[in-house]
């Protein structure tokens, strides 16, 4: 069951809970994306990090900002609690420095924040049920790093709060966290957490934090952490910081000119990547004729494709129909709907299930950053063509400024129109790939009838008028289709030829 920011006050009334505008959330989607990330999943870490940061931060400017109070020694837990509650704190630092973040943020969660003398370390997390507090090895064994608190920290992105689940110390995370071997984690258990962030600023109050110790590690030379620069620099869709021995890792990191020319490479490599935007592809569909897969849909009523998947999402949305009243029809529960597609496009594995509810995102994810991220990340990780291909497609309906979004139009052709019985829907699908490629995808279908006519000729030409890739209907064909691969500025033609009866178009990548 979904829980309300009044169900979550209600349940854990220790813990604290700070909310923030939709203006605020959107803010720190256009900070983090004006900034270069290696992959997308670093930009959606990067994110949440800069959404907690920035959330966290308001929160102590607004709520810390009141007058002081005196010790008594005949009171001293109340009077330290009033003054920990009422001293204005010294304004919060982002520690090493705000520019410096994008670096840590490439390769590791987390954001570390100083208070007067201690520092506390921001965890932040969207996970559904919160079971415990995992925080990156980085924080705690380099002595640069090691903060005195570490904060766990819940986005709910959707209803746009926070909630801050608890902390625990350097401490206990040190010495009684669980350590997890295989992706360098310390953790403590939810139920172990101190929920009242009141607790920490008593605690200061009367014993300031001391300078921790921690063990020293390993150093690198020079030429050991170049080496080792060149060879994370690789493009992953993943961080590097378990590619290499862990100590290693941590040394090379630690070392503030080295970690931020590591993030320089990575980034450079994604940047490095042809800046292909749909507006330049949108110039191969000025003429009249070229419609989305809905425009098309609105215009006949039904979908006219003949391929089973097309009519699913009309399906998906009926079924939410079904469940609306009268008095909160479907275009009401767009949100409960874009939040039930894209739990299950992160559960289910039936590529018959998530292709049309991957068009469907497409259609009603509007301004919605999850689903963004989500289409983002299977873009990036599944080996399904088709799969990919649509959600790249859906990606640019969401956001067409994304590098990775897709586009797709379909033009109703007559070839025989003395007849009127030879209508078939041309398809053609480009979609950005990692290498700065562009993928070509042609598909040709019936409209009404179950089968294409044989005989029916798909053909690309290159510039110099030679064919180099042809499909043929048969008998008893759904459609014929053709992909090939190709670069910024290259140029084809595309045929389709019945008999005496033909239609050609010229692409410009």
């Amino acid at each position: 069951m979904k829980l309300s920011l009044e169900d979550v006050a209600f349940l854990h009334p220790d813990q604290l809970l700070i909310e923030f505008s939709p203006e605020e959330r959107e803010q720190a989607w256009h900070q983090t994306q004006a900034q270069g990330y290696s992959n997308q999943a670093a930009r959606w870490r990067a994110y949440l990090n800069c959404l907690c940061l920035n959330t966290f931060l308001s929160y102590l400017d607004t709520e810390a900002n009141l007058t002081e109070a005196n010790l008594t020694e005949a009171n001293l837990l109340e009077t330290a609690l009033d003054k920990a509650l009422k001293k204005p704190l010294n304004k919060a630092l982002v520690w090493p420095e705000l520019g410096d973040l994008p670096s840590f943020w490439d390769v590791v969660n987390g954001t570390a924040v100083e208070l007067n003398q201690m520092r506390l370390v921001l965890i932040p997390s969207e996970e559904i049920k919160f079971t415990a507090l995992r925080v990156p090895r980085e924080w705690v064994d380099i002595p640069e790093w090691a903060s005195h608190y570490y904060v766990a920290m819940q986005l709910n992105l959707e209803e746009c709060w926070l909630q801050v689940s608890g902390y625990t110390t350097y401490q206990q995370l040190r010495d009684h966290g669980n350590y997890d071997i295989i992706d360098e984690t310390y953790a403590v258990d939810a139920v172990d957490l101190i929920e009242d962030l009141n607790v920490m600023w008593v605690t200061e109050e009367l014993a300031p934090s001391p300078k921790l110790v921690v063990k020293p590690m390993a150093r690198l030379s020079c030429d050991e952490a170049t080496t080792l620069i060149k060879q994370l620099s690789q493009e992953t869709p993943y961080s590097p910081r378990l590619d290499i021995p862990f100590a290693k890792w941590q040394a090379l990191v630690s070392n503030s000119r080295w970690r931020k020319e590591l993030y320089k490479q990575r980034s450079l490599v994604d940047s490095r990547k042809p800046s292909i935007t749909l507006l330049s592809w949108l110039d191969n569909f000025l003429e009249a004729g070229w419609q989305t897969v809905e425009e098309i849909r609105a215009r006949n009523g039904e979908p006219t494709l003949s391929l089973a998947y097309r009519s699913q999402p009309i399906r998906l949305k009926d079924r939410f129909n079904d469940n609306s009243s009268a008095s909160s029809p479907f275009s009401e529960n767009i949100p409960e709907a874009v939040t039930a597609i894209i739990k299950l496009l992160k559960t289910n594995s039936s590529k018959d299930t998530n292709l049309p509810a991957i068009e469907l995102l497409g259609e009603i994810g509007h301004s919605n950053l999850e689903a963004i991220a989500l289409l983002a990340d299977m873009i990036n990780t599944t080996d399904d063509h088709d799969l990919r291909r649509q959600a790249a497609v859906s990606l640019g309906k969401l956001d067409p400024n994304h590098p990775q979004a897709g586009i797709r139009r379909v033009k109703i052709i007559d070839l025989e129109m003395q007849l009127n019985e030879t209508k078939v829907a041309f398809m053609v699908t480009f979609i950005p790939e990692a290498d700065g490629e562009i993928n070509v995808h042609l598909r040709v279908y019936p409209t009404n009838s179950k089968y294409l006519k044989p005989n029916l000729d798909l053909l690309v030409l290159d510039h110099q008028g030679e064919i180099f890739l042809s499909a043929q209907s048969r008998n008893a064909d759904n459609w014929i289709q053709l992909e090939f691969n190709g670069e910024k500025g290259d140029r084809f033609m595309v045929k389709l030829v019945l008999a005496d009866a033909s239609f050609s178009k010229e692409f410009v990548l």
